[in-house]
């Protein structure tokens, strides 16, 4: 049996004891090295994701709508947009089938909207034969329409049409334009605006029409405009 005294002696030692470990861990606490968070070397207009050799594509109803054959992607931070170089091959579809065929230096496709951009030496190849060149292409998804806001050259069966600002109306086979348009055709030289130009049956449209023509060739140009 422990008196009293000893007691006291050994409760006055374990409050000591717990005190200084107290005191230790409260120093270890206060002293202790963050651990170090990993660092990014990526510049921060750097893209996030490089990808060598790949498709990116969107469906509508279970059938393709487009596809994009690309030598290299790059993912930027947040992944809104997707940038590829050396475009290989474009597609577009219509009801699940390729109609429209489009080569390029770069392209951009954002995601949120599932529009994309091509640029640099466009070249777009209809399924109708009509070869349009121009340096950028838009693709809005909503109306199925491929916007070229720039000078452009549609090359079709018979015909030469240079204007801006032309829209192809993938369903529909028909290219439209309502800024100043030259058509040049084996019979002559037209001038005019608001092209409507049926890429299936090469039929077309304009208003305020200056023309151009060989006398033979004049009044058979004129009946086709009508």
């Amino acid at each position: 049996m422990l008196t009293s005294r000893w007691r006291r002696i050994i409760a006055g030692a374990l409050i000591a004891a717990i005190a200084a470990a107290g005191i230790v861990l409260a120093v270890q606490w206060l002293t202790r090295e963050e651990p170090e968070q990993p660092r990014s070397d990526r510049a921060p207009d750097q893209p996030a994701v490089s990808i060598r050799e790949s498709v990116v594509e969107h469906s509508r109803g279970g059938k393709p709508s487009w596809r994009l054959n690309i030598e290299q992607i790059e993912i930027e931070g947040g992944g809104r947009a997707v940038a590829a170089t050396d475009l290989r091959e474009g597609l577009i579809y219509d009801e699940g089938k390729p109609v429209v065929r489009i080569t390029a230096g770069q392209a951009t496709y954002q995601t949120q909207d599932k529009s994309f951009e091509v640029t640099g030496g466009v070249k777009v190849v209809s399924h109708r034969g009509a070869i349009i060149t121009t340096d950028r292409v838009q693709w809005l998804p909503e109306t199925q329409v491929l916007h070229c806001p720039g000078e452009v050259t549609m090359r079709t069966e018979g015909a030469t049409v240079r204007t801006q600002n032309l829209d192809v109306v993938v369903p529909e086979d028909v290219a439209r334009t309502k800024d100043r348009v030259q058509v040049r055709t084996e019979h002559g030289h037209l001038t005019g605006r608001n092209l409507v130009y049926d890429l299936a049956t090469h039929a077309y449209t304009l208003d305020s029409i200056q023309a151009v023509f060989t006398v033979e060739d004049a009044r058979e140009e004129l009946e086709r405009l009508r």
